[in-house]
């Protein structure tokens, strides 16, 4: 603050104004990034590879001609390229290599007004003519004796093609008192020939423990009150930009009145609390659709970004698939340890297909909305079908509905089944009854896990005994299941076959592979006898017939595949479909076809054209009128 009684103003002289305006520009705000900006090699964090071998180059006196920096956005480029100028042209250079920040050079650069360091901005320098005003400039002599004149080309993946090839030449012999230092985001798109000339330093993303730990002593500079878990989060959510997590810290403070906190970071991002993704997974775990409707309905009420949403998901998803498989987690990922524990933990009760399906479910969702759809409408069906499979049809969610109902099969234990099903798509609601039917007869009820897709019951055989006390030897459930899948089928039917047919087709498809599969995909459903299935080709197709008929492996990955799905042995075996007409309906055929040589030998009945007129518009004949030749 300013005190007025201090500064008058009223009948104040021009150099009492000029005070008071001097006082009042020195004390402006600034941004944070600004504020903090790094002035010397060792102020720079994370990126000690780059700035030890710069300052260890101005110290021995072996400085490049060009260098080039290229790395993210907000990890310090031009920062070290003013650093590195600041100490080539300081007066007082120390033994490490640092400049002192104290000289007259030292302290030009530093407030921008150097004339021997010249910043460009590429993206707006971009064209031949300023490249022949930056030569030009390159033959000026420094404005001090012994002074070196360094040329910042910020952005120089934005020079364009004949730009850069005007570049070359200064840029590989430049005179001895001129340094280059081209900085990017995007070196590739950068000419070879620059990049050959120059020396190349890559820049990268600061690890989050550390950019957290920079931000408390900004904090405690600036008199935050801070909580640890907010600088983490801040720290994670700026992806390594030393830039991004100031501006965001600042407009975290702003927003908290000088306090930083985890719910302040939240508002301020629109990001949900982090305990949601664990209750999301939670949800898919026990498959609660409803949980995770009313977690999105939350959501919107609280204001929170449900893209962001949808993308931290992924990130929390990624974490727990690398706790499935990453034993050295800490190593693999850079997070806070109770973020690991929290994906260790959630990888112990969420199985790894669950945990892709949910990241391929999430990135479609994302894609959508990127394309402008509805945002919580695309989120709510995207949780819906993670918590129920049994809503999407795509390979993975059948993959898991099968492994649900695997698990139920198995602690069905020795409970016989209710009734034989032919079909593995005949719809839900025929599942659903089934399964109560046999959740019914046995002895402990089930949890209140819905079946998820609907696989055969193995057939029972008439022989079969009552089940026997618990003390009495009985083979295994899986065993008892193996064995009456090796029963053939006596009753089998057409119409049980048509009925598994999609599915059967469909299950082969992999096994049979693409030549296989061409020729199977040709074959239907044709006759039963027995349990012996008989699948008909066309007439036409005789190539198709012989290399089936020849092939033995494809009989017997049918036959598995039918074998599971009708919970019986079947035998395949195939013929040409003409064999399968009924020869009472082919002579029918022929006795109601027209002989052609009939056609043709019928007599031709002349046409009346005033009939034919009368007949097709109706027409009526008035009068005839005979013109005379």
């Amino acid at each position: 603050m300013i005190d007025c009684e201090e500064h008058p103003t009223a009948d104040a002289s021009p150099e009492a104004l000029s005070s008071v305006f001097a006082t009042i520009a020195a004390v402006e705000y600034q941004a944070l990034y600004r504020k903090y900006r790094p002035q010397r090699f060792d102020s720079i964090i994370g990126q000690s590879h780059v700035t030890d071998t710069l300052a260890r180059e101005v110290q021995e006196g072996r400085v490049a001609h060009a260098y080039l920096f290229a790395g993210p956005r907000g990890t310090g480029k031009t920062t070290t390229a003013r650093i590195l100028a600041k100490a080539l042209n300081c007066t007082n250079l120390g033994e490490d290599g640092e400049p002192c920040n104290t000289c007259t050079s030292c302290v030009s650069v530093t407030e921008g007004s150097s004339l021997d360091v010249i910043e460009l901005d590429a993206a707006s320098h971009n064209s031949v003519d300023d490249i022949r005003d930056i030569r030009v400039s390159v033959t000026t002599v420094a404005s001090v004796g012994g002074a070196k004149r360094v040329f910042i080309l910020d952005e120089a993946h934005m020079l364009s093609k004949a730009a850069g090839n005007a570049l070359l030449k200064t840029l590989e012999e430049p005179p001895a008192h001129v340094h280059f230092v081209l900085a990017t985001t995007e070196p590739y798109k950068l000419l070879d020939t620059i990049r050959s000339r120059s020396q190349r330093f890559d820049f990268h993303n600061v690890a989050v423990e550390v950019l957290a730990g920079y931000l408390d002593q900004i904090s405690q500079s600036q008199g935050f009150e801070v909580e640890p878990p907010a600088l983490t989060s801040v720290a994670r959510h700026a992806r390594g930009s030393v830039r991004d997590a100031l501006s965001l810290l600042e407009q975290v403070a702003a927003l908290g009145d000088g306090s930083v906190g985890v719910r302040g970071v939240n508002r301020a991002l629109g990001l949900a609390d982090s305990e949601v993704y664990a209750d999301l997974a939670r949800a898919v775990v026990q498959q609660d659709a409803r949980a995770a409707i009313e977690m999105v309905a939350a959501l919107s009420a609280e204001g929170v970004d449900l893209r962001r949403f949808v993308t931290e998901g992924i990130a929390f998803f990624r974490g727990v698939f690398l706790a499935h498989y990453a034993p050295n987690l800490a190593e693999v990922a850079d997070e806070p340890a109770d973020v690991l524990d929290e994906w260790t933990k959630v990888s112990k009760e969420l199985p790894a297909s669950d945990v892709l399906r949910a990241v391929d479910h999430l990135a479609d969702a994302l894609l959508r909305l990127r394309e402008g759809r509805e945002e919580r409408l695309m989120v709510e069906i995207t949780l819906l079908k993670l918590t129920r499979p049994e809503t999407a049809g795509d390979p993975a969610s059948m993959a898991a509905r099968i492994d649900k109902l695997e698990q139920r099969v198995r602690r069905l234990g020795t409970a016989p089944p209710a009734t034989t099903r032919a079909s593995a798509s005949a719809g839900s609601d025929a599942i659903d009854e089934d399964v109560e039917k046999a959740e019914a007869s046995t002895p402990a009820p089930m949890s209140g896990e819905r079946p998820l897709i609907e696989l055969p019951d193995e057939p029972m055989p008439a022989e079969q005994k009552p089940t026997e006390p618990a003390g009495s030897d009985q083979p295994p459930a899986e065993e008892s299941t193996l064995e009456a899948a090796r029963q053939p089928i006596a009753d089998l039917t057409l119409g049980q076959i048509e009925s598994v047919w999609p599915a059967l087709v469909a299950g082969v498809r992999d096994e049979l592979g693409p030549r296989r599969q061409a020729l199977f995909r040709e074959a239907s459903p044709g006759d039963v006898d027995g349990s012996t299935v008989t699948l008909n080709l066309p007439d036409h197709l005789s190539f198709h017939l012989e290399q089936l008929q020849a092939d033995d492996l494809v009989k017997q990955i049918v036959e598995d595949r039918a074998a599971e799905l009708l919970g019986g042995a079947v035998r395949i075996q195939f013929r040409s479909g003409s064999r399968a007409e009924d020869g009472e309906a082919q002579s029918e055929k022929n006795e109601s076809s027209p002989n052609k040589h009939e056609l043709l030998e019928t007599p031709s009945v002349p046409t009346d054209p005033d009939a034919l007129v009368e007949g097709l518009l109706g027409g009526q004949v008035i009068e005839e009128v005979v013109e005379d030749d």
